[in-house]
């Protein structure tokens, strides 16, 4: 991966602290996640694939929280919690 493409992936983690500190909603960090990763454009299929599913999994957690069709109660915040240490760690890899 170039120079830029890790810099706008570390990125990531400055959005996923604005997120803990209640500064942005969760779906907003779901998006600017998502602008991040398009922006720096990875080739590697790996990294790609990776990103996908952590990103998918988030997506869903979302909008099980915000999507009037949601019944109350699905959302697990154990498995938010766990998705965000997750995608920290991917971010670090």
């Amino acid at each position: 991966m170039e120079d830029y493409q890790r810099a706008l992936i570390g990125q990531m983690t400055g959005r996923l602290a604005r997120y803990d500190s209640g500064e942005i909603p969760l779906p907003k960090l779901v998006e600017d996640l998502r602008g991040l990763f398009e922006a720096a454009d990875p080739r590697e299929l790996s990294i790609r694939d990776s990103f996908e599913e952590l990103w998918a999994e988030l997506d869903a957690e979302s909008e099980l929280r915000t999507e009037p069709w949601a019944p109350p109660g699905l959302a697990d915040g154990a498995h938010l919690r766990e998705l965000l240490r997750r995608l920290r760690s991917w971010i670090d890899g």
